[in-house]
């Protein structure tokens, strides 16, 4: 496993374990946090709650789950998010197939956050981020896409700023 990923925006903070081409990926999301919508081309996920409760989307519901709700499984394509609805963190478990990058993402996600380049919701702060945005979506359009901003506004600043 590797150290805690900590993302100060999201309130997320994540750890990886690879197995093979896939991976597991063990999150804490902490109150007031959450991953926006989001989904991947390519990628199926397993979530487990494995203590507490959080807000789950899941295409175009939300439902709240806990640990008594099992594997939920979001298949590729599937639009996804979480968000907090506890006083304390709650821990989820996501066992990825196949793992693609992933783990690149959600660092480098990460350390952009700790940077302060965007906002919650993945809008951007000022030009640096924009044009970190900009590379960032590019680089991982094939892993995860961002249902916010539309698909069409995240190809036009990929198109104006990407390197």
């Amino acid at each position: 496993m590797t150290e805690p990923v900590h993302d100060p925006v999201h309130r997320a903070r994540h750890v990886f374990e690879p197995d093979g081409d896939d991976m597991v990926v063990e999150t804490w999301i902490e109150p007031g946090g959450g991953l926006p919508a989001h989904y991947h081309p390519a990628q199926e996920e397993r979530w487990s709650v494995l203590e507490g409760r959080i807000r789950m989307q899941l295409g175009d519901s939300k439902r709240v789950i806990g640990p008594e709700d099992g594997e939920l499984v979001v298949t590729a394509g599937t639009k996804h998010g979480f968000a907090s609805v506890e006083e304390t963190d709650t821990h989820l478990r996501c066992y990825v197939t196949p793992a693609l990058g992933l783990e690149a993402f959600l660092t480098e996600s990460a350390a952009a956050a700790r940077e302060g380049l965007f906002m919650r919701g993945g809008i951007p702060r000022n030009w640096k981020g924009a044009r970190w945005a900009a590379d960032f979506l590019k680089r991982y359009q094939d892993d995860v896409v961002l249902t916010f901003p539309p698909r069409f506004v995240q190809r036009a600043l990929i198109g104006l700023l990407a390197r």
